[in-house]
């Protein structure tokens, strides 16, 4: 296939670099600096997988031709000015598929772009290293993409099966606006006890109060979500439960990483949303509000260091 990444960091870094080595025709969207470094040293994966691939690179306003998909990997405040970048890249074919955090960006993308837009959950635990490496955490590496409309997703098959060629574990769903949000409640819930805690999950879990705040959490998260009309499976929110109260787990998350390194984080679209529209809604989430502000707290304080 020939494959767009919009970003290439943790996330479009990682897909890329797994994409071009099974031999599919990769090109990378990215910033003029990632760009330089791009051309330079390639797209590094480091950490569990270790590889240098060599997707072409561009940078907005050189894209030519049509691609057959486009995925979008990129922060969420850079997605405004993507949708212009990329509309030279989008034919009567293309697909496009997001891997953002939360819902917001679908409204952004369907209105641009109509019926070409997918949707998209992907698994994956990678960070970007300083030296512009991907780091690859764990060999985790999951999809889930589908019709927004429930349909039988025939198109997005081969996209299907260049991820499947990258080592992916891919299903095409036909009910993947639930997906996307089973996975908003999932990384708010572990972003908002890790984030505003700063530890694991297994240390919150083994501290006295910890395991507790973790359900409250869940709770909250997971009543927005039904207030929307796609709650949890009662399989999938017991899944989770499990995983945010497992006292041994060294999970955390790209909020709580971000906030380690001094990095601003994406709390608008991970937690920002979710409890703007419990508010809207007349939902208390009192725990998660309180995770929302110290990390709008930690974006402003970066803000006015700078």
């Amino acid at each position: 296939m020939k494959l767009l990444y919009a970003g290439a960091g943790a996330v479009g870094g990682f897909l890329a670099a797994r994409t071009s080595a099974s031999g599919h025709d990769v090109t990378v969207l990215v910033r003029p600096a990632r760009a330089k470094r791009l051309r330079a040293e390639g797209l590094r994966l480091s950490g569990t997988v270790k590889a240098v691939a060599r997707p072409a690179v561009v940078t907005a306003g050189q894209l030519t031709g049509r691609f057959d998909a486009v995925i979008i990997a990129v922060k969420a405040d850079a997605l405004r000015s993507l949708l212009q970048d990329l509309a030279p890249a989008v034919g009567p074919h293309t697909l496009l598929v997001p891997f953002l955090n939360g819902m917001a960006h679908m409204d952004a993308l369907t209105g641009s772009f109509g019926q070409a837009v997918a949707g998209g959950v992907l698994r994956v635990a990678t960070d970007l290293d300083d030296d512009g490496a991907v780091r690859v955490l764990n060999p985790l590496f999951e999809a889930e993409i589908g019709e927004l409309d429930g349909g039988p997703g025939s198109r997005l098959e081969p996209l299907a099966a260049a991820l499947r060629s990258a080592g992916a574990d891919v299903t095409v769903s036909r009910t993947i606006i639930d997906d996307m949000w089973a996975k908003w409640v999932s990384i708010a819930s572990v972003g908002a006890i890790t984030g505003l805690l700063r530890a694991p999950i297994g240390m919150v879990a083994a501290t006295p109060g910890g395991e507790a705040f973790a359900r409250t959490i869940v709770a909250e998260a997971a009543s927005v979500a039904a207030e929307a009309s796609h709650p949890l499976a009662a399989g999938r929110l017991d899944r989770l439960v499990r995983m945010v109260t497992a006292a041994d787990s060294p999970l955390t998350s790209s909020l709580s990483r971000d906030v380690l390194a001094g990095r601003p984080t994406e709390v608008e679209a991970v937690l920002g949303d979710l409890v703007r529209r419990a508010h809207a809604a007349g939902i208390g989430t009192p725990a998660l509000d309180a995770a929302t502000l110290a990390l709008r707290v930690h974006n402003r304080s970066l803000q006015r260091s700078r």
